[in-house]
């Protein structure tokens, strides 16, 4: 586009017996408004009569056109001779109009190949819906033990190794000051932590291989068994490859590896919406959060099979029926302490064959992070046109500098990771909290609660049909949880959630969804009790219509 450029505009009328003669600065091109709307602005600006208007308006567009086209033919001539100067100008040119056809224009655009991921996810989505569904799952347990029996090993070789090393030190510790000095006793701290340090990632090493393996075996497998199906002459090969690995399953020991867990759960049908009713599905749970995630074992036949929820999870991951739990975490990006550790041990157990592991996801995250701290500290522009800033104006800019350092991810700020390797998860959504979430007088402002809204609205738009959010915010009972503080909590959590669900009505809220209201494992049989008929006071339930018919009617009399 060609630079704007001020030209005068003079206009002459008449007024009250006498001519007068209006000069005008005008920018062209006139692109940010129309001429009638200039033309009222200039009547009001410099009180002009009103029978002036059309043939100001008139004149006004006469000017502007020829000044535009004008102003565009000195452009034009100017590029022309640009080009004429500079053949490069005009492969560049070429370059640009070539890549815009071919990425914009359907017509002119290659033919979109599917890449090894796509290809490898509707070869198994085919497979896992097919006969092969048995020896798929069976497969994908036979690898997990493998991986949990290498866990073991390495946990034993550590806990072997730590009691060693605290016998060695509680033994130099009698010694001070006779055998050893307080040096020695630094060098021998540092030499035990090197120890653990090259044994960490001996093990690491090696689970890592171990995963590697499978993950291709695994991949191989499948590439074959599907090939073997798409072939009627081999389809004698598909089968033996089926039965050849269905009599690969592990044989039960004395004790079974895990046993079954009960856990207290309700479930509500509800309507939502105001003419257009929607009909969702609520599940009142009282478990711990990990047990969603864990793969737990039993025996049937002397035999050691997955769980019946496993096989739910695998057939829908490459669906439009994709279930989501919100974990609430601290703001550093590991999986070092708390809750993050304990997920972080359940990914471990088994390999991911579909998604990157937990610490590629969690490195993926961290650089994705530093774009959008970027786009935090930025000043964005609102519709009115005013700047402003999304940092505090309450603190310093060198506050505001340390804050970024120390402190990358906000309350409220959360990240994606992506399972295929989870019990009865695809998607977990990381959410971060602090300890204001402990007090009982938050409102629905909150920055968490407003992060909740948009996972439910990202789960609407993404075809995540069951999310599993913890209703009382935190994973574990504390002292503060008193039964005021879980029922107003619970009061709170129910409405918002009631609300961002009928908010989401435009995001394909048409569409019945599950939503999975956790409580964590302390909680009182008569408090769930309670919070249960909170529920279907907020909500309002489908109760059946039971309609008798006559000769029930005749019966009863």
């Amino acid at each position: 586009m060609p630079a704007t450029v001020k030209k005068e505009f003079e206009f002459e009328f008449r007024s009250k017996e006498h001519k007068s003669r209006l000069t005008i600065p005008i920018t062209i091109p006139l692109s940010q408004t129309s001429i009638k709307e200039f033309v009222g602005r200039l009547i009001t600006a410099h009180d002009l009569p009103c029978y002036v208007e059309k043939d100001l308006q008139t004149k006004l567009h006469a000017f502007v056109t020829k000044e535009s086209n004008s102003l565009f033919d000195e452009h034009a001539e100017e590029v022309i001779a640009r080009v004429r100067k500079d053949p490069k100008v005009v492969d560049d040119l070429v370059q640009k109009w070539s890549q815009a056809y071919t990425q914009e224009v359907k017509t002119y655009a290659k033919p979109e190949e599917a890449s090894q991921e796509q290809q490898f996810s509707e070869v198994y989505h085919s497979l896992i819906h097919s006969p092969a569904l048995d020896t798929l799952l069976n497969l994908e347990h036979t690898y997990s033990l493998t991986v949990e029996d290498l866990i073991l090993q390495r946990d034993k070789d550590l806990e072997h190794l730590e009691e060693r090393q605290q016998k060695e030190m509680e033994q130099a510790l009698k010694e001070v000051g006779k055998t050893y000095t307080d040096d020695q006793i630094s060098q021998l701290a540092q030499r035990h932590l090197e120890s653990v340090q090259l044994i960490e990632n001996k093990w690491n090493s090696e689970l890592n291989n171990l995963k590697d393996i499978q993950k291709h075996e695994f991949r191989d497998w499948i590439i074959k068994v599907h090939e073997d199906t798409q072939i009627p002459a081999k389809s004698p090969s598909y089968i033996g490859r089926v039965r050849a690995m269905s009599n690969t399953l592990p044989e039960a020991e004395e004790e079974e590896r895990s046993s079954a867990t009960t856990r207290l759960e309700e479930s509500f049908t509800v309507h939502l919406g105001a003419q257009m009713k929607t009909t969702h599905n609520l599940r009142l749970l009282c478990t711990d959060v990990l047990d969603l995630c864990r793969h737990k074992t039993h025996t049937v036949g002397g035999l050691v099979i997955p769980q019946p929820q496993r096989l739910q999870t695998a057939m829908s991951l490459y669906s439009n029926n994709l279930c989501g739990l919100i974990l609430m975490v601290d703001n550093r990006l590991n999986s070092y302490t708390g809750i993050k550790r304990d997920f972080a041990k359940v990914c471990e157990q088994s390999t991911d064959f579909h998604f990157p592991s937990l610490d590629q996801q969690f490195s993926n995250v961290d650089k994705e992070m530093a774009k959008s701290n970027a786009l935090r500290a930025q000043k964005t522009t609102t519709e009115d046109g005013d700047k402003i800033s999304i940092k505090s104006s309450s603190s310093s800019s060198s506050g505001d500098n340390q804050l970024d350092k120390g402190n990358r991810i906000q309350v409220g700020d959360f990240y994606i990771t992506k399972h295929s390797n989870l019990s009865e998860v695809h998607s977990v959504f990381h959410l971060v909290i602090d300890d204001s979430i402990r007090s009982i007088d938050i409102s629905s402002r909150h920055p968490v609660i407003l992060s909740i809204r948009n996972i439910i609205k990202l789960c609407f738009r993404s075809d995540i049909t069951t999310l599993t959010i913890p209703l009382l915010l935190s994973h574990e009972m504390s002292e503060e949880m008193t039964i005021q503080w879980c029922q107003r909590r619970a009061e709170l959590m129910f409405k918002c959630v009631k609300g961002f669900m009928m908010e989401m009505v435009t995001y394909g809220g048409q569409n019945s969804r599950t939503i999975q209201f956790l409580v964590p494992c302390g909680l009182s049989e008569e408090m769930f009790a309670n919070i249960s008929n909170l529920l279907t006071t907020i909500f309002r339930l489908s109760n059946p219509v039971v309609v008798r018919s006559s000769q029930a009617s005749n019966a009863g009399r």
